[in-house]
């Protein structure tokens, strides 16, 4: 992240991301990532980010109390939509993150403020959205929009590990795999990163997520048919709550 990301209260740093973008998710056995890494490594390369050993990713998810956005996952509304805030570790700062989903395309709009920023503006879910705090700024407006309309408040924390790869000759590709996928359903403040919870997804499984914009390079598609991969509708979040509060019944 860039130091200007971390400026207290600068007019607007939002990111506006419109995207026509493709997400498509695989389970694999986490023993044969290393596999697929060095089979993908001619067409790829690291994200910035990834020094060799991955990253950690922790995120809090937003819900009304009845778990709307839950539901709305389970029961496969065409259009959809989730809040988050992620970090990606306990310096960095925090991505406030609207993401939307029509049918199989996804939209993503987001702003990335500091921790103390992010706290003051948004509160925790029982204390008020401060406008002073959001009023110059289209997408936080969007999000304490959303917070107040819906009266949302933190859900689940949901923890794993990242390996990430944009594509060495399309950059608009882009390769992940999330392991050791962990939720905690009370540590729900941002700047408290936990290292242990409960498994999501048995750790022996991976999730390969492969994220395009027009359509996936032929290479992909023939390492996926090669390796008889099918394609799965989960989500980290939603397998999170349905184990803690509905027993795994719905994932």
């Amino acid at each position: 992240m860039t130091d200007a990301l971390l400026a207290p209260f600068p007019k607007s740093s939002s990111v506006h991301e419109e995207m026509n973008r493709f997400e498509v998710k695989y389970l694999v056995a986490t023993r044969g990532v290393p596999a697929l890494l060095d089979e993908f490594a001619d067409y790829t390369v690291n994200d910035p980010h990834d020094h060799g050993a991955g990253y950690h990713v922790h995120s809090i998810y937003w819900d009304t109390s009845d778990f709307r956005f839950f539901w709305e996952k389970i029961e496969g509304s065409k259009y959809r939509r989730k809040l988050r805030f992620r970090r990606y570790d306990r310096t960095a700062p925090v991505m406030v993150e609207i993401k939307q989903r029509e049918d199989r395309t996804v939209q993503k709009r987001r702003v990335v403020w500091s921790l103390d920023r992010v706290a003051a503006a948004f509160g925790d879910g029982r204390t008020p959205v401060d406008w002073d705090k959001v009023q110059d700024d289209v997408v936080a407006t969007e999000v304490a929009l959303l917070i107040d309309r819906l009266r949302l408040r933190p859900r689940m924390a949901v923890s794993y590990r990242r390996r990430a790869l944009f594509g060495k000759f399309d950059r608009e590709l882009r390769v992940t795999f999330d392991g050791r996928i962990q939720y905690h359903h009370a540590r729900l403040d941002i700047g408290d990163i936990f290292d242990t919870g409960r498994y999501a997804l048995d750790p022996r499984v991976t999730v390969l997520e492969i994220k395009y914009n027009h359509r996936a390079p032929v290479w992909m598609t023939k390492a996926v048919a090669r390796h008889g991969l099918q394609m799965v509708r989960m989500s980290k979040y939603c397998n999170a709550v349905d184990r803690f509060y509905y027993d795994g019944m719905n994932t």
